[in-house]
């Protein structure tokens, strides 16, 4: 029997090599939760108090220390007890109708009124499983160290390795993602202006007008890249790519593999491989958890999912096993981190803590502990509260919330969804193999550990996300109480799915000695073949690079540059010398205002916040930012024709644009080179650049109207002639 001090019969287990680095990474991780917890804190403590940006950063630091003091005993990310355990066997039943169900949700379209019963096998096989589970009877487990003696050296290492690897892969990846407009240009401006945090817009304005996202709890993660770029020799874009981006796809790997070690997989390391690597094979969807491994880690939402989501799977399952205050402490930390990380924390932080601890805490017959998952889930209440009140929503609109709601529970309409629930998950997961995959793996998980607890806690899971939130007509409730629609598919996020896929590659199977090893690599290499990797072009573009660039367009992140340069001096400076075009500025102030591509336009907003352009995300020239003076129509008629050369929307509506906008410099993306003309000095159609500037009206319509308003060119390089306004 084991007791406190880590021994079992009587017998010590010194830690070693491979102890000591699961208890340094996990350590690391609870840290990086806590500290993003601290800030979250901190930062709303500011918005309320008019703080500025200096003083939240040394009051989070003051935090940190004194933290660090409570902790300084090193046991805040010692692992909980993980199983080992002795409950008994499963039937083939259950394992083989989740097979067929999972089956059936990757490549049949089951919509309409179709769904209610699908929904209803798929409750029936969960049921099935749960039963199964439980009549295996309890587990005994083993202590924290002698778990931890079990770790080896050479595993811990590789996993190690893997973890620089993902942080490497992170570094050479190039998939830019147009969320960024708002993501890391928010960082820009907080690293630009050292008063009080942004509460409205600052990516077409100096927050004069409305944010362009919904009324929430505005997130913390930014205003954090921010404030650190502020005082660090690197700015916000390239601490966000180069620094955070790493960052967080190593310590994803770190957090699947302690949440591994806990549900007491025999082999961790080699399911943490296994996991890994089907992340970077699961490409296919833009919503995928692959694409948010290290394609987009540097945002907020895939903080949360990577590094977040497993916590609380880990922590939660801790606190309902032995009901410890600090699991408690350090769950309750990853609500408060996730909501300063993602607005869909607010639901899917409580729906894990929650539904970890009530699995173990169920199955250690201690129902009380669910209570204080609960209590930790508070602070989510908060900001679903904020998100109601918070302008410009109406208080009466909030009177009315229970109407709506009531009003919502048609049962007609529930059973035909209006947002189909297979639709939320072919957006998460495709369709096809590498689908079959994910979910087989979410629906069987369960069936390949061998202690009762770690079974509720691996069907605890799904049953929250396909027993509740794919309940019939839930996703449209969710929509007509709290506007939901956009994000009701981050359902999917409770489900950690790459602890799963791995568990099950690398389960052991009876009777075939090689199956660990065997497995993973037939399914991952038929995966590789059919699939589409995160690195695939076919993924939206992505590409490796060497050296490590900025997750934006590319050439025309290196436009964006001159074009910033061209009207704010002092920025950019080497990359308008290197364009050959110092001696072409603005004279005199100007708007500030840039156009061009919206490619070159994305890569503006990014770079920066004081330069805007017009039209960085065709999406958001619409919303409750945009009004009559926001000229959101003629915004889209210059950046297309810019882009293309042609005026698909007539010459009058760019004519406004150039009146109404007056951008200070121009980007006119230039002909392929296959299309150039053999003058070395021309550029576009009909257009040189000279001491007379040839311009023919019937030749370049676009660069005749760019004249006709005062611009002069200034220099061209791959991507863009540019113009200067006079």
């Amino acid at each position: 029997m084991a007791d406190e001090a880590g021994l079992v019969e009587g017998s010590p287990v010194p830690p070693g090599r491979g102890a000591r680095i699961a208890r340094g990474s996990d350590v690391v991780l609870d840290a990086v939760v806590g500290a993003l917890a601290a800030w979250t804190v901190v930062f709303h403590l500011a918005r309320l108090t008019g703080m500025p940006r200096d003083g939240a950063l040394v009051l989070w630091l003051i935090a940190l220390a004194v933290a660090a003091l409570m902790v300084r005993d090193g046991r805040l990310g010692f692992p909980s007890v993980p199983p080992a355990g002795t409950s008994g066997g499963i039937g083939p039943v259950a394992v083989v109708a989740s097979l067929v169900v999972a089956a059936g949700l990757a490549w049949l379209d089951i919509d309409g009124l179709w769904w209610p019963l699908a929904w209803l096998v798929v409750v029936a096989v969960l049921g099935l499983a749960l039963r199964a589970v439980w009549r295996g009877g309890a587990s005994r487990h083993l202590t924290d160290r002698t778990a931890m003696g079990a770790t080896t050296g050479f595993g811990a290492s590789a996993v190690l390795v893997l973890a620089v690897l993902a942080a490497v892969l992170s570094l050479v990846m190039v998939r830019p993602d147009q969320d960024d407009v708002f993501v890391v240009n928010r960082s820009a401006y907080v690293e630009a202006h050292s008063g009080a945090f942004p509460e409205r817009d600052t990516i077409f304005s100096d927050e004069v007008l409305p944010v362009e996202r919904p009324a929430v709890l505005p997130t913390s993660i930014e205003p954090l890249v921010g404030t650190l770029a502020a005082r660090l020799p690197v700015g916000s874009a390239a601490l966000s790519y180069l620094g955070l981006a790493p960052l967080i796809a190593a310590l994803g790997v770190l957090a699947t593999w302690r949440l591994l070690r806990a549900l007491g997989m025999r082999a961790p390391v080699l399911a943490t491989w296994a996991g890994t690597l089907f992340l970077v094979l699961d490409g296919a969807m833009h919503g995928s958890f692959g694409n948010f491994f290290v394609g987009r880690s540097w945002q907020g939402k895939a903080v949360f999912l990577m590094l977040v989501v497993p916590t609380l799977w880990h922590h939660g399952q801790a606190l309902g096993r032995n009901g410890s205050k600090r699991h408690l402490v350090i769950g309750g930390a990853g609500i408060l981190a996730g909501l300063g990380l993602t607005s869909s924390a607010a639901f899917i932080g409580p729906s894990v803590l929650v539904a970890a601890t009530a699995a173990t805490a169920l199955d250690a017959g201690q129902p009380r502990r669910i209570g204080r998952a609960l209590v930790a889930s508070v602070p989510t209440l908060l900001a679903g509260l904020y998100a109601l009140i918070a302008e410009p929503q109406r208080l009466d609109e909030v009177a009315s919330g229970a109407g709506r709601m009531l009003a919502a529970v048609d049962i007609g309409r529930l059973l035909d969804s209006g947002t189909e629930p297979v639709a939320m998950v072919r957006f998460v997961f495709g369709q096809g193999p590498a689908a079959v995959v994910a979910i087989a793996a979410v629906l069987t998980a369960w069936a390949v550990v061998r202690d009762r607890g770690a079974r509720l806690v691996l069907l605890a899971g799904p049953i929250v996300v396909m027993g509740f939130y794919m309940a019939p007509g839930m996703f449209d409730v969710l929509d007509k109480v709290g506007s939901a629609d956009a994000v009701v598919w981050r359902s999917m996020w409770i489900l950690p799915v790459p602890a799963m896929v791995g568990l099950v590659l690398a389960a052991p199977r009876a009777g075939i000695r090689a199956a660990q090893m065997v497995v993973p690599v037939v399914v991952l290499v038929g995966l590789l073949v059919v699939g589409t990797p995160i690195v695939s072009d076919q993924n939206r573009g992505a590409e490796l690079v060497w050296p490590p660039s900025l997750d934006l367009p590319r050439p025309e992140q290196d436009s964006a540059r001159v074009l910033i340069g061209l009207v704010k001096p002092g920025m950019f400076e080497d990359e308008v010398a290197d364009a050959g075009m110092t001696g072409a500025r603005l004279a005199g102030s100007g708007s500030l205002l840039v156009a061009g591509p919206e490619d070159v336009n994305f890569a503006v907003s990014v770079l920066n916040a004081e330069v805007r352009s017009v039209n960085p995300r065709s999406s958001y020239l619409q919303g409750r930012h945009v009004g009559p003076v926001f000229l959101a129509d003629e915004r889209q008629a210059l950046t297309r024709a810019l882009d293309t050369g042609v005026l698909d929307f007539g010459d009058a509506i760019v004519r406004r644009a150039l009146d109404g906008l007056a951008p200070d410099a121009v980007c006119q993306r230039t002909l392929p080179p296959d299309s150039a003309l053999e003058d070395s000095s021309a550029t576009s159609r009909g257009t040189s650049i000279g001491s007379g500037a040839a311009l023919d009206p019937d030749g370049d319509q676009v660069a005749f109207l760019l004249f006709d308003h005062g611009y002069l060119p200034a220099g061209m390089d791959a991507t863009c002639l540019f113009w200067l306004r006079g």
